[in-house]
């Protein structure tokens, strides 16, 4: 399955395409090899948009309320770029919608009792929850967890944006997949750390037990993992394996902060959603040193005085709001 196709696709469908990826659109629909591709994106966009803003329990999985919501987004980019290939484009798009609606309805998540849950963990809070299967996972602040309250009896998939640790049961006949938006992750029965927030630059899966497969955006092949292994993936769609303490993976749990091998950009937005607080970096800042360090029950200014003197940059803290420099 092509990753790239399926940022593209999710762009086109939520009305967010530059010209140059609109281009890119045709071509694929063009090609007609995006049916797989383009079934996930639907899955995803009704996992993602039928929940609500907490733990809730949905209807069955209604294809026309999705294909409504497909076809509103859709409507004003086929409007407004009259070209003639966009009319051979809409053609196969429906065609492929009544596909791919007959997919879920008869494949992917069943017409009955089946409820879409959503878990939302606030900056400076932890979730615990337990899946139907056994798997048992922990949410880290600023983090969000769909998922369906059954799963089918082919595999057991979750989205995630955040961070969260897994220790998945293990089911040999059913894989479990985790879908971020730039990694997904896929076991048998293991456990490990996905940490892939929307926002952040770098997307990480550290492993603390089994064998997780790993795969980007982009086609890369899988990047299988070991305990003690860890797997960063930044926006350029890069790949970097190094090693990773057990006490390190399971730190935040214990309301531990670790850093390793991280820069300023990338430990803010922790910060940020630790502590619960707006962290703006001035954007011409160049603090590219990588820092490695822990905090364990630090106030905010103690963390960024340590921080400052290590990474090299000021900072000001003005009530909710901290300034870097």
């Amino acid at each position: 399955m092509d990753q790239e196709i399926i940022r593209l696709l999710k762009k086109y469908i939520s009305n967010n395409s530059s010209p140059q990826e609109l281009e890119e659109v045709r071509q694929i629909i063009e090609s007609g090899n995006f049916e797989q591709e383009w079934e996930l994106v639907l899955k995803e966009e009704a996992v993602l948009d039928m929940a609500d803003d907490s733990v809730i329990e949905e209807p069955a999985f209604d294809s026309e309320k999705v294909l409504d919501k497909i076809r509103s987004t859709t409507m004003p980019v086929r409007k407004l770029a009259i070209q003639p290939w966009l009319i051979g484009i809409a053609a196969i798009l429906l065609l492929t919608l009544s596909i791919g609606f007959l997919f879920f309805k008869n494949r992917a998540i069943p017409a009955t009792n089946v409820a879409v849950l959503k878990l939302v963990s606030p900056a400076g809070q932890q979730k615990k929850i337990t899946l139907a299967d056994g798997t048992q996972i922990i949410l880290n602040c600023g983090s969000t967890l769909t998922y369906a309250a059954k799963f089918n009896n082919t595999k057991r998939e979750v989205y995630l944006d955040g961070e969260a640790f897994f220790n998945v049961k293990h089911d040999a006949s059913r894989p479990f997949l985790v879908h971020t938006g730039r990694l997904n992750v896929q076991v048998l029965g293991t456990s490990f750390n996905v940490r892939a927030y929307r926002a952040d630059a770098k997307a990480l899966v550290s492993v603390a037990s089994g064998k997780v497969g790993v795969n980007g955006s982009k086609p890369s092949g899988t990047y299988m993992l070991l305990p003690g292994d860890r797997l960063s993936y930044n926006r350029d769609n890069e790949f970097k394996q190094d090693k990773i303490k057990l006490e390190d993976i399971l730190a935040w749990q214990k309301g531990i902060l670790v850093f390793h091998l991280e820069t300023i950009q990338e430990i803010a937005p922790v910060l940020a959603r630790y502590y619960g607080i707006a962290i703006t970096l001035n954007p011409h800042l160049y603090a590219n040193k990588e820092v490695t360090a822990s905090f364990t029950q630090k106030t905010l200014p103690q963390v960024l005085e340590i921080l400052s003197q290590t990474a090299g940059f000021k900072y000001v803290i003005n009530k909710n709001e901290v300034y870097i420099n």
